[in-house]
């Protein structure tokens, strides 16, 4: 299975779903990107939950991110209880063509629904020759709203930044909260300290709740997005950006350091399992949707 051919799999179980077709296509992207980059969670086989999510009305299939503001150098979108990966595509483009116009570019969104893996979007503007940001506020599991809480949840994923490093790339992603295989959790202090930071991002830019006061959990509350792209051009230029990054790079591979390692992207041949690839067919089938042979 090619991704190319898998792309239109679940381009096609979208469609069927009742998304348009070009936003159908532009959400099998991102899961295909997120396999590419390891974070398999958020890939092809996401679209199972975004399924059942439409099914129960908690994703609008039909939705448009609509222009809320606009400057030279910002944009702000409502996802309208959308595909968060519709919306946060929209964003990183906007993002990524003002900064090639001033330099920097900043998009945030408002009611949405997750995008997946806030990576692929800092990829994005990676592969375009920039820096990118992305930060996404995820509602903090549903819990009893009568229990004491002593901490303020700044959500499960909510970080990445990357950027160009010769003829690849390099990123990294992080999070507040309980940690998972291929992400690197804050210690406390640092969790407090960048979580206000990234809550103002998030849910200050876009006049939303912060991740603690989102009490009826996943999918019923709505996500907010922030994505930052820096075109290194406007500053000391590439080659300059360039010599920092080989530095790095050098620096870091000479460090035994596991969680370096493992919070670092490597991009991968596109491959699924046995059992995601069943769980895929049998969608499909079910949806009677060809499946390639």
């Amino acid at each position: 299975m090619t991704s190319s051919d898998m792309a239109k799999v679940l381009a096609n179980i979208f469609v069927r779903k009742g998304m348009y077709a070009v936003e159908a296509e532009t959400v099998a992207q991102r899961m295909i990107e997120a396999d590419l980059i390891g974070r398999t969670e958020f890939g092809c086989i996401s679209v199972l939950d975004s399924v059942r999510s439409i099914d129960v009305g908690d994703i609008d299939p039909r939705a448009l991110a609509m222009k809320k503001s606009e400057t030279p150098g910002t944009i702000l979108f409502d996802a309208n209880e959308g595909m968060g990966h519709v919306a946060a595509s929209r964003g990183t483009e906007a993002a990524i063509e003002k900064a090639g116009t001033v330099g920097l570019g900043a998009a945030a969104i408002s009611n949405s629904q997750s995008l997946g893996t806030p990576l692929v979007y800092a990829c994005m503007a990676a592969r375009a020759g920039m820096i990118g940001c992305c930060l996404t506020s995820t509602p903090a599991p549903k819990r009893d709203p009568d229990a004491p809480t002593n901490e303020l949840n700044f959500g499960r994923q909510p970080a990445a930044f990357a950027f160009p490093d010769g003829d690849t790339l390099a990123g990294y992603e992080f999070s507040f909260g309980e940690d998972r295989p291929l992400q690197h959790q804050l210690p406390g202090e640092l969790s407090y300290t960048i979580g206000m930071l990234h809550a103002m991002l998030t849910s200050g830019l876009t006049g939303s709740k912060v991740p603690s006061n989102k009490t009826r959990g996943p999918l019923h509350e709505r996500f907010e997005h922030f994505i930052l792209v820096i075109d290194p051009a406007a500053f000391a230029g590439g080659a300059a950006m360039k010599k920092t990054v080989d530095t790095l790079r050098e620096h870091v591979g000479s460090l035994d350091n596991e969680n370096a390692a493992r919070a670092a992207i490597k991009e991968r041949p596109f491959e699924l399992s046995a059992d995601s690839l069943e769980q895929l067919r049998a969608l499909a089938e079910k949806l009677k949707i060809e499946w390639p042979s």
